[in-house]
């Protein structure tokens, strides 16, 4: 069997209108530009999140035709900028090219976008914009953190953590993974700052404050990097990606809403 091809930018014109009469769904992964400890590259975000997104599309298909764009690359990240290597975006900017983003996907008739996130800063303001873009283009738009969405999965496979942290075992696994290159395996112990609280729990979950990353962490990371494997990396991808396509599979979420009585 042919394996589908999801990229938009692989895709034609005539190809993705064709695909805008179909019930398709087009995640838009969105990510960021940062950095990652001292043995991770600032990219990791992004590269994790495009991946994560590409697998489950092609898991997906051909019960639901799926279309992954490019990642938006830089998100909300004023948190990391004490360790350099970060760019980060206001919300008023961020939020304006995510609505440039979905609004040009659907003037060309996609009625079913998910803003696929991979970095933290982002959660609270992309599902803050879908919501927004969803009741003022009368489209479904959803909202989700690949590793929280994924987050019992993702962590019966961590061995130091009790989940996804930032530059940690599970992020450096995948990255291993995807790109044993860009590792820096001699820099793993000196990054590890063990850090066992849930990342989707506690108090963390019901009262927000802001700090910055420098407050938790002298490496730039969170977590137990020197516990990562490639082997360890693939199955949280491969995880990861089988709860995403599970999600586009599913109909009740996409129905798109009656039209409103008039």
């Amino acid at each position: 069997m042919t394996e589908p091809v999801v990229d938009w930018g692989s895709l034609k014109a005539h190809e993705l209108r064709e695909l805008a009469k179909r019930e398709t769904v087009v995640i838009v992964p969105v990510a960021a530009m940062e950095q990652h400890g001292p043995h991770l590259p600032t990219g990791t975000d992004t590269i994790l999140g495009r991946e994560v997104g590409r697998r489950a599309a092609r898991l997906a298909w051909p019960e639901r035709p799926v279309v992954v764009t490019e990642s938006v690359w830089c998100g909300i990240s004023e948190h990391h900028m004490p360790f350099g290597g970060t760019i980060s975006l206001d919300f008023s900017t961020f939020r304006a090219v995510i609505r440039g983003i979905v609004g040009s996907i659907a003037r060309h008739g996609f009625k079913r976008v998910w803003l696929m996130n991979s970095h933290g800063g982002n959660a609270n303001a992309i599902r803050i914009i879908a919501d927004e873009l969803a009741a003022e283009l009368g489209i479904r738009v959803a909202a989700s953190t690949y590793w929280l969405l994924a987050r019992p999965e993702m962590a019966e496979l961590l061995e130091k953590q009790s989940g996804i942290r930032h530059a940690c075992e599970g992020e450096t696994s995948m990255i291993m993974a995807l790109h044993p290159e860009l590792v820096d395996a001699s820099r793993l112990a000196e990054a590890d700052t063990p850090d066992n609280r849930d990342a989707s729990a506690g108090p963390e979950r019901d009262l927000h404050v802001w700090s910055s990353f420098a407050a938790k962490t002298k490496s730039g990371a969170l977590g137990v990097p020197s516990a990562a494997t490639p082997e360890k990396g693939q199955k949280m991808l491969d995880a990861a990606a089988e709860v995403v396509a599970g999600r586009l599979r599913d109909e009740a979420l996409w129905r798109l809403d009656p039209a409103p009585a008039r």
